[in-house]
C-alpha cells in the first residue's frame, strides 16, 4: 500500500478522534448533533462512529484506485519508453547493418572495376596506453579480394611499443611539418643507435617497432629532400628489412602517418613479390580506420605509376567519405 494511503486513513481516524472529543464536550457541539445529526443518525438506529468510518472508507477507496490508476499511468509509460528504446537501437543496427552492405558493394564495385586492385581492406584501428606502454591493435573487418587473387587478410594484428618514444615521434613529426628538420634528424640517430649495432638474432618486436619509427622517419626526409640513407642500401639494410617484414609493419607505419597517404611494398620473395600497398588512416562513423588496398605489381611497369597509384587511393577515399555522408543522413533521419 503506497503511503499516502495510509496517511489518509490516519488522517481519517483522527478525525474521528477529534469529532468524538468535539461532540462529548462541547454543548455547541452537542446543540448541532441534537439539530442536523440525530435525526439522520441514531433514529435509524446507525452510528455516528460508523457513518463517518464509512465515509473515510469511501474516501480512502476512491483515493486507492486514483493511486493505482497513477501507478498504471507511470508503468504504461516506463513500457512506452523501454519499447521506444528498443526501436531506437533496432533503428541503429539496421542503419549499420545497412552500411556493411553498402560497404561490402563499395569495396566490391571498386576492385572490380579497377584492374590494378587486388583487394581493398577495412581495418579498425585502436590505441591504448597501459603504465608506459602503448597497444595498438588493427582488426579486420571487411574486405573485397579479386578473383583468382592469392591473398589472406590478417584478422588482427597487435603491436606494443613505449609510449614515451610513440609519443616522441609524433611531436617531431610535428615539428618537421612545422618546418624544424632537427628534431627529426635527432630522432634517427638516437633509435638508429640502439639498434644498429644488436645482432638479428636479439632483435626483439619492440626493436621492430623502433626501426618502423625510423623507417618512417628516413622516408619522410627522402621524399623531401631525395636523400639515401647508408642504412637502407649498406651493411645493415638487409637486417632492418627482415625485421620489419617478419613483424608485418606496414599497416602499422600507414596508421602513424596520420594526414597523409603511404605505400609499401612486399619485399619477401615469393608469388607476392614488389605487390604495392596503398594505406591510410582515416575516421569513419567516429571510429579511426586504416583502409588499405592491394594493387599488383605490374602497376610499377606503368610510366606513371605513382600518380596512377595516388589517383586510386584518392578516388577509394572519396567513395568512403560519399558512403559516410550517406550514413549520416541516415541517422539523422532515424533520430528525428
Amino acid at each position: 500500500m503506497k503511503k499516502s494511503t495510509i496517511l489518509y486513513i490516519y488522517s481519517g481516524l483522527f478525525f474521528i478522534l477529534f469529532f468524538d472529543l468535539w461532540v462529548e464536550n462541547s454543548e455547541q457541539a452537542s446543540n448541532f448533533f441534537g439539530i442536523w445529526i440525530k435525526p439522520f443518525i441514531d433514529e435509524p438506529k446507525f452510528s455516528l462512529v460508523w457513518s463517518v468510518l464509512a465515509i473515510a472508507a469511501i474516501v480512502v477507496l476512491f483515493k486507492y484506485i486514483l493511486d493505482a490508476k497513477e501507478e498504471e499511468k507511470k508503468d504504461l509509460e516506463k513500457t512506452l519508453e523501454s519499447e521506444m528504446g528498443i526501436l531506437i537501437m533496432a533503428n541503429k543496427e539496421l542503419a549499420g547493418y545497412r552500411l556493411q552492405d553498402n560497404l561490402m558493394s563499395i569495396l566490391n564495385r571498386f576492385v572490380q572495376q579497377n584492374s590494378y586492385v587486388n583487394a581493398a581492406q577495412w581495418y579498425q584501428y585502436i590505441e591504448n596506453n597501459h603504465q608506459g606502454e602503448t597497444k595498438i591493435k588493427l582488426n579486420f573487418q571487411y574486405g573485397s579480394v579479386a578473383e583468382e587473387v592469392n591473398l589472406n587478410a590478417i584478422q588482427q594484428l597487435y603491436y606494443y611499443c613505449n609510449t614515451s618514444t610513440l609519443r616522441k615521434f609524433r611531436e617531431v613529426k610535428k615539428a618537421y611539418t612545422n618546418g624544424d628538420a632537427d628534431p627529426l634528424v635527432g630522432f634517427i640517430i638516437d633509435v638508429h643507435n640502439s639498434i644498429a649495432y644488436k645482432s638479428e638474432e636479439s632483435l626483439t618486436q619492440e626493436d621492430a617497432i623502433l626501426c618502423s619509427l625510423m623507417v618512417l622517419s628516413f622516408e619522410i626526409l627522402e621524399r623531401d629532400f631525395g636523400i639515401v640513407f647508408e642504412d637502407f642500401s649498406g651493411s645493415n639494410a638487409d637486417k632492418f628489412q627482415r625485421l620489419i617484414d617478419d613483424n608485418r609493419t606496414g599497416i602499422f607505419r600507414a596508421a602513424l602517418m596520420e594526414d597523409e597517404y603511404y605505400s609499401f611494398t612486399h619485399t619477401r620473395d615469393n608469388e607476392k613479390f614488389n605487390r604495392q600497398y596503398i594505406a591510410r588512416l582515416v575516421k569513419i562513423r567516429d571510429e579511426n580506420v586504416v583502409f588499405t588496398i592491394v594493387l599488383d605489381s605490374s602497376i610499377l611497369d606503368e610510366q606513371e605509376y605513382k600518380k596512377i597509384m595516388l589517383n586510386i587511393a584518392t578516388d577509394f577515399e572519396s567513395l568512403l567519405k560519399n558512403l559516410e555522408r550517406m550514413y549520416n543522413r541516415s541517422s539523422k533521419g532515424e533520430g528525428d
